[in-house]
C-alpha cells in the first residue's frame, strides 16, 4: 500500500512538473530544431519511489505502465525500436486526452521525457516524438 501510494504521488509529481514545462521535467525543453539530450535520462541512478520530486520519472517499464494506465488511462499508440535496444513509446488517451513520451533505455529502465494535455483520438502519434526533440 505505501509504496504503491508513493509510486503514484512520484508520478503525479512528476506530471505536475510536466504540465508547468510540457516537453521536459528538469530538462529545458529542446529548441525548435534542437534534439532531446537522452544522455541525460541514461545518467539518472534513482528510479521509481527512490526518485526526487525534481527527477523525471523513471521506473520499470510495467510500473510505468500500470501508473499511465491508472492515472490517465494512456495505452501505448505507437512504438519506435532503435537498433541499440532503446526504444520510444508514445502513449495517450482519448478519454482524457493526455499524451506521454517515454525512452526506454538500454538498461531496461523507462523515463518520461514529454506530456501533454492537447490529444485527440486519430492524432499523429509521431509528432509527439518531433514535440519532444526526437528526429525522425
Amino acid at each position: 500500500m505505501f509504496r504503491a501510494t508513493t509510486r503514484r504521488l512520484a508520478l503525479a509529481g512528476a506530471a505536475l512538473t510536466l504540465a508547468a514545462l510540457p516537453v521536459h521535467a528538469a530538462m529545458p525543453p529542446a529548441m525548435k530544431g534542437e534534439t532531446v539530450d537522452l544522455a541525460y535520462y541514461d545518467s539518472i541512478s534513482r528510479t521509481g519511489t527512490d526518485q526526487l520530486p525534481t527527477d523525471p520519472y523513471c521506473a520499470a517499464p510495467d510500473m510505468l505502465a500500470a501508473d499511465l494506465g491508472e492515472a490517465y488511462q494512456e495505452d501505448i499508440v505507437l512504438t519506435a525500436m532503435n537498433p541499440d535496444g532503446t526504444q520510444f513509446d508514445v502513449w495517450a488517451s482519448g478519454a482524457a486526452g493526455t499524451w506521454t513520451v517515454s525512452y526506454t533505455r538500454a538498461d531496461g529502465i523507462a523515463c518520461v521525457i514529454g506530456s501533454g494535455t492537447d490529444w485527440s483520438t486519430g492524432d499523429d502519434a509521431s509528432a509527439r516524438l518531433t514535440d519532444v526533440g526526437l528526429p525522425l
